[in-house]
């Protein structure tokens, strides 16, 4: 009887453990193949992530070049706007430092304009020069200005076929006053002629250019005091 016990407790220990090593391996298999499974990429997806990293990068490096092309002529158009302020404000100075002053000069053989007494050979045109700080018409100083052209005009021809009969005189305004319809103005220096009808025309220059800018109708020439046309008359005796 004690023999037959002795033999069956191996048998049912050896059975027991059997039982426990298959449970253990049955909950443990799951767990490890998830554990596998999770880190390790297929290639099929490490393929697909590269291509479609590799499709998005043209379209980022694409879309820099058009911004910059964008910005470039918004900064060009600066310099053109600060050009055209730059012209337009130069304009601006130069018409409000000068005004246009009328002169006289003669058309030789030519009736078609202002008659005056003297041989009959000639006329005077109007012409127009810049002057500046000489303030306007009925102005001493606008009516000095037009004067100092005639003067300060040393060539004989103007251009146009006018000529200039004051080019070799000297001379200089002492004064000038406007009163009533008459502007008077006193010159000194020598006023040269080249002849007896030469005289008329430097006479008809001055009165005319004097009479516009002084806007009035009656002008006195004097020369250091007397009236031009006498101390001309003089000037050979």
């Amino acid at each position: 009887m004690s023999q037959t016990r002795t033999a069956r407790r191996p048998l049912l220990a050896t059975a027991a453990l059997t039982a426990v090593l298959s449970l253990g391996l049955t909950a443990c298999g799951p767990s490890g193949s998830e554990d596998s499974e999770s880190p390790t990429p297929s290639p099929s997806d490490t393929a697909s992530a590269s291509a479609s990293a590799t499709e998005s990068m043209p379209a980022t490096e694409s879309a820099s070049p058009s911004d910059s092309a964008t910005a470039s002529p918004s900064a060009s158009s600066t310099p053109s706007g600060s050009a055209s302020a730059s012209g337009s404000a130069s304009a601006s100075e130069t018409a409000q430092g000068a005004t246009e002053a009328t002169v006289y000069w003669v058309a030789m053989d030519n009736l078609e304009g202002i008659e005056f007494p003297g041989c009959g050979d000639s006329s005077l045109m109007e012409s127009t020069a810049p002057v500046s700080g000489a303030g306007d018409v009925g102005d001493p100083s606008f009516v000095e200005a037009g004067l100092q052209v005639l003067m300060d005009q040393t060539e004989y021809e103007v251009g146009s076929g006018l000529t200039n009969s004051l080019y070799q005189s000297d001379l200089e305004v002492t004064e000038i006053s406007i009163s009533g319809d008459t502007v008077t103005v006193d010159l000194s220096g020598t006023p040269i002629s080249s002849g007896t009808c030469d005289d008329p025309r430097i006479i008809a220059q001055l009165e005319n250019t004097a009479l516009a800018n002084a806007g009035v109708y009656t002008a006195e020439i004097l020369l250091e005091g007397t009236p031009i046309q006498e101390a001309m008359s003089q000037k050979g005796s």
